[in-house]
C-alpha cells in the first residue's frame, strides 16, 4: 500500500500479567516499518479517535473485544465506542487469537497496591484518628468525619488509587467504630448517624477515587511533556549535528542522561558488510564490555531486534529494506527496559539512524557532486588543451613545409624566420606540457619540493633568459636586494613559478609597461612582490584569480588554458608559502609570493 501506519498503544488497557505480549507486538510493529506511540489515558477509545483525527488518518484496524460485564454496567465496549464514534474514518475489525483479557484478571491486576502506599495510607488514617479523641470533646463526633474527608482527599498526593480507597474505607470503618454511639460497634442507632456515615464513605470513596484519577493523569500528562521536550530538544541536537562522530556524541549524552545506558554503533561499509572494528559511542574504539560485536553481526544479518533480557538491546538503523548499521544499547543497572523505556529508546535510536541517513546522503551527494565536477574539468581541459596545441601546431605544420619543399632556399631571411617561429611554437608546447604535468603532480600529491639554498636573482635570471623573445624590449626593473637574498625552494620549481608570472605579465600588458620585482626579507620568511602599471585585473575577478583553468574578462584575445596561476599557487603552498594578487596603487596587478626561508 506504500501508505505510513501508526501502531497505538492507550496504557492501562493491558493487564499487567502478560507485558511480554505487548512488547512482542509493538516490536513486530516497529520491524514492519510502523511508528510505535503510547498514550496513557483510561478513556480508550476517545484517546483512539483523538489520536488519528490529529494524525489526519484514513482508517482504523482494531481487534474485536467482548462486551464482558460492560451492558450489566451501562458501558459500550472499546470497539462499540470507536465504531460509534469514527465519523468518517473507516473502521476494519478483526477476530483477535488471543482470548481477551477477563474483567476478574485486570481487577485483580488493577488492585495491587505498593507497601509503602498501604503504610503511609495507614498511617496517616492513624493520625487522624488520633487527633479526633484530641477534638471530640470540642468538635463532637460528626466534625471527626470531615478531618477523616480531608486526609482522604490528600492521600492522592502521597499514594496510588489503591491505597486512597483501602484509606477511605478504613476511615469510615474507624469513624463508625470508635465515634459514632453506640461506640465500639458497628451498629448505628441514628437514623441521622446512619444518612451521615452513609455520605461520609461515598463522599471519602468516590472523593478519594476522582482526585487519584485527577493526579494520575497530571502524572501521565507531566511525563509526555518530558518526554515531548527531551524529543524535540534531541532532534534539534541532531539536526545541529555535523559527522557521523557528532551524531554519536549526542546521542551518548541523551540516552546515557535520560535512560542511563551506554551506546555503540557499528557501521556498515564499503563492502556492505558490518564493519566490527570501527565502534562508535561512549568507549570510541572499544565498545562496552557488556556489548559484544557478535550480537551485531547477528541483529545486522538478520535485520531484527535482538535483546537477552539482562538490560543489552540490540536495533538495526535504517529502514527495514536497508540498514545501514546496528546500535548496541546496554542498561547500566543490567534491568531489561520495557513499557516507557523500551518505548524512548526504539524513538531515540530512531533519530539517530535518520541524522545517520542524513549524512550518509550528504556524503554521497558530495562524492557525486566531486565526480561531475572531475568530469566537467575534464571536458573544460580536453576543451582547451586541444585549441591550445592546435595553434602551435599549426605554425610548426606551416613553417616545416615551408622549409621542406625548398621555395626558401634562396632567402636566408625568410628561412630563418620560418625557424625562429618553429622554435617558439615548439617552446609554447613545451611549456603547455610542462603545465599540464605539474597540475597533474599536484592534483595527485606526487609534487614533492627538493629544497636547496639559493640566490632569488639567480632563480629570476633563469626565468627572464627562457623568455628572452617575449620580454624583448619589455622594461623589467629588479629590486637590488633580490642579489642577496637567499632563501631554501627547490630551483626547478621555483623557476617555473617566476616563469609563468612573468609570462603573465608579457602577455596581458601592453608592450609599453613596466615590471617591477621587490623583495623584502623578514626574520624566517622572504616577500617577493610583482608589480606592473598595465591594465590590471577587476576587483570582482581577484579572488578566482589562482583558480584552476580561470581565465579573466580580458584573456579573451590570448592564448592560455588557465593553469599557469594555478600552477603558482600549488607549487608555492607546497613549499608551505602563500600567493595573493591586489590591484595596485596606481593601477596594474600586483602579486605577492611569501616563502619560508627555510622549509
Amino acid at each position: 500500500m506504500n501508505a505510513s501506519w501508526t501502531a497505538l498503544h492507550v496504557q492501562g488497557t493491558i493487564p499487567d500479567a502478560d507485558p511480554e505480549a505487548l512488547e512482542r507486538n509493538l516490536e513486530l510493529a516497529r520491524s514492519l516499518g510502523a511508528d510505535v506511540f503510547s498514550l496513557p489515558d483510561d478513556e480508550v477509545a476517545a484517546s483512539i479517535i483523538r489520536y488519528a483525527r490529529i494524525k489526519k488518518a484514513t482508517a482504523l484496524v482494531i481487534g474485536k473485544t467482548g462486551n464482558g460485564n460492560a451492558a450489566f454496567r451501562g458501558k459500550r465496549s472499546v470497539m462499540d465506542a470507536i465504531l460509534r464514534e469514527s465519523g468518517d474514518l473507516d473502521v476494519i475489525v478483526l477476530r483477535g487469537k488471543n482470548p481477551v483479557p477477563h474483567r476478574r484478571r485486570l481487577a485483580v491486576a488493577r488492585i495491587v497496591a505498593r507497601p509503602r502506599d498501604l503504610i503511609i495510607a495507614f498511617l496517616a488514617v492513624l493520625g487522624v484518628t488520633l487527633l479526633g479523641f484530641l477534638a471530640q470533646p470540642a468538635l463532637g463526633y460528626r466534625s471527626v468525619s470531615i478531618l477523616y474527608l480531608l486526609v482522604i482527599i490528600c492521600l492522592p498526593f502521597a499514594c496510588g488509587r489503591t491505597a486512597v480507597i483501602a484509606g477511605a474505607v478504613l476511615s469510615a470503618l474507624l469513624w463508625n467504630y470508635l465515634f459514632v454511639p453506640p461506640k465500639f460497634t458497628f451498629g448505628i442507632d441514628s437514623l441521622e448517624d446512619l444518612l451521615m456515615f452513609t455520605a461520609f464513605f461515598l463522599a471519602a470513596f468516590m472523593g478519594g477515587f476522582l482526585t487519584s484519577r485527577v493526579r494520575e493523569k497530571e502524572a501521565a500528562l507531566a511525563l509526555r511533556e518530558r518526554r515531548t521536550a527531551l524529543l524535540y530538544g534531541f532532534t534539534r541536537a541532531l539536526t545541529r549535528g555535523r559527522g557521523i562522530e557528532e551524531i554519536v556524541a549526542l546521542g551518548s549524552v541523551y540516552i546515557g542522561e535520560y535512560l542511563g545506558a551506554d551506546i555503540a554503533i557499528w557501521m556498515k561499509n564499503d563492502n556492505g558488510k558490518l564493519d566490527l572494528d570501527r565502534v562508535l559511542g561512549a568507549a570510541e574504539g572499544t565498545p562496552p564490555g557488556v556489548l559484544p560485536g557478535a550480537l551485531a553481526q547477528t541483529c545486522f544479518a538478520a535485520n531484527e531486534v535482538i535483546e537477552n533480557g539482562e538490560g543489552l538491546l540490540y536495533l538495526p538503523l535504517g529502514a527495514p529494506d536497508s540498514v545501514i548499521g546496528v546500535i548496541g544499547v546496554a542498561g547500566r543497572d543490567g534491568k531489561a527496559f520495557s513499557g516507557e523505556g523500551r518505548e524512548l529508546v526504539s524513538t531515540l535510536t530512531g533519530n539517530i539512524a535518520l541524522a545517520l541517513e542524513r549524512e550518509l546522503l550528504a556524503a554521497s551527494n558530495e562524492a557525486h557532486k566531486l565526480v561531475d565536477e572531475s568530469a566537467r574539468l575534464s571536458r573544460v581541459l580536453l576543451n582547451h588543451v586541444s585549441h591550445e596545441l592546435r595553434t602551435p601546431l599549426t605554425t610548426i605544420k606551416g613553417s616545416v613545409s615551408g622549409l621542406v619543399d625548398g621555395s626558401v632556399d634562396d632567402d636566408p631571411e625568410l628561412r630563418s624566420a620560418l625557424l625562429a617561429e618553429t622554435l617558439k611554437a615548439a617552446d609554447t608546447l613545451n611549456t603547455l606540457v610542462e603545465n599540464l604535468l605539474s597540475m597533474s603532480r599536484l592534483e595527485t600529491g606526487s609534487l614533492r619540493p627538493r629544497p636547496e639554498r639559493t640566490y632569488v636573482a639567480e632563480l629570476l635570471g633563469a626565468a627572464q633568459a627562457s623568455l628572452a623573445s617575449e620580454l624583448s624590449g619589455r622594461d623589467l626593473q629588479l629590486d637590488p636586494v633580490c642579489a642577496d637574498a637567499e632563501f631554501e625552494v627547490d630551483p626547478v620549481l621555483m623557476v617555473q613559478v617566476f616563469r609563468n608570472l612573468i609570462r603573465n605579465y608579457a602577455a596581458y600588458t601592453p608592450s609599453d609597461s613596466r615590471l617591477t620585482i621587490e623583495a623584502r626579507i623578514e626574520e624566517d620568511s622572504i616577500h617577493l612582490r610583482f608589480s606592473d602599471n598595465g591594465p590590471g585585473v577587476p576587483e570582482r575577478e581577484l579572488a578566482s584569480l589562482f583558480d584552476t583553468f580561470y581565465r579573466g574578462s580580458n584573456s579573451t584575445s590570448h592564448q592560455g588554458c588557465g593553469l599557469g596561476l594555478s600552477i603558482c599557487r600549488g607549487i608555492v603552498e607546497a613549499h608551505g608559502g602563500t600567493i595573493n594578487a591586489r590591484t595596485a596603487d596606481g593601477g596594474g596587478l600586483t602579486v605577492t609570493v611569501i616563502l619560508p626561508r627555510k622549509p
